[in-house]
């Protein structure tokens, strides 16, 4: 099984999304998404405080992946990096907390045509300091060093601001909710970990709020990258499953016996996706350019 972190579309495995985040699990992964808020409309070059901007790691190797691998997969475990066949645009969004590919803009053709594995280490003053931090300042000690590594390897210059872009909205239809709420206090016996998990057409949220199911929707290529942005009202965590035929790249299946995404939200969930446009971050690919050895 691969494990699929963020929100991407191309690997067809099991894919979990923590119910605070809806980004990526912190048992073995990095969570990334919306810890770097925007302040203003305006571009501004990427900086960080001087106290922050010398974070990086100790070693780092960076190789191409095999040609013609399947699957993708980054793991976060003690002092230690490890990305598989990842993308250089897919490693910006982990870097920079995006949720989507839309989100990025320009950048030469070969950041997602070539993938790459690395493999890298935090010294271990880094790794005894960051073991004492909370898991938000933890996973902000890692993005800055994939940011770091990116600059440094990649040779990676962006610009970050917020632009009005097509978004779907995640509303509650006219016919109501028809989820319900996840118990406080959950068995810890046969009812699974709390979250999202995506096995292909098949969604099943365990004690996820309506901002973690937005996010785990903007992963889905049934909505072509666009961001999904929760404005249920709903508040609280809830229990829920959606079948749908997942659209394969040329519409939705037709050998499935469930409705396309669209549809099967509004019926299932009480639910429904509208499209409209909002203001989203962005971040603008200056200069990028190919690593050529480790």
């Amino acid at each position: 099984m691969v494990q699929c972190l963020g929100r991407p579309s191309c690997c067809g495995g099991t894919r979990r999304f923590p119910p605070c985040i809806g980004g990526l699990g912190r048992a073995g992964s990095l969570a990334l998404l919306a810890i770097f808020p925007i302040c203003c409309a305006s571009a501004q070059q990427t900086s960080v405080p001087q106290s922050t901007r010398q974070l990086s790691f100790e070693v780092a190797t960076v190789r191409p992946s095999k040609p013609g691998r399947w699957g993708q997969d980054l793991d976060q475990s003690g002092d230690r990096l490890t990305v598989q066949n990842y993308t250089v645009r897919r490693l910006i969004r982990e870097a920079y907390g995006l949720k989507s590919d839309s989100q990025i803009i320009g950048g030469p053709g070969w950041i997602d045509d070539r993938r790459f594995d690395i493999i890298a280490k935090v010294d271990d003053a880094e790794a005894a300091r960051m073991s004492k931090m909370t898991g938000e300042q933890s996973d902000k000690e890692w993005a800055l060093m994939l940011q770091s590594l990116l600059a440094d390897r990649f040779q990676l210059r962006v610009t970050r601001e917020e632009r009005t872009l097509p978004v779907y909205a995640l509303i509650v239809a006219r016919s109501g909710p028809k989820i319900k709420r996840a118990p406080e206090h959950r068995a810890d016996s046969q009812d699974g970990d709390p979250g999202i998990e995506i096995d292909w057409s098949e969604l099943t949220a365990r004690a996820a709020s309506m901002e973690a199911f937005a996010d785990s929707l903007t992963s889905l290529r049934d909505l072509s990258s666009r961001v999904v942005l929760n404005r249920t009202g709903l508040v609280g965590d809830y229990d829920f499953k959606l079948d749908w035929a997942r659209d394969r790249g040329d519409g939705a299946s037709q050998d499935s016996p469930y409705p396309a995404l669209f549809e099967a939200l509004p019926e299932q969930l009480g639910l429904r996706l509208k499209a409209e446009r909002a203001a989203v971050e962005v971040v603008i690919v200056e200069a990028a350019k190919a690593p050529t050895g480790n």
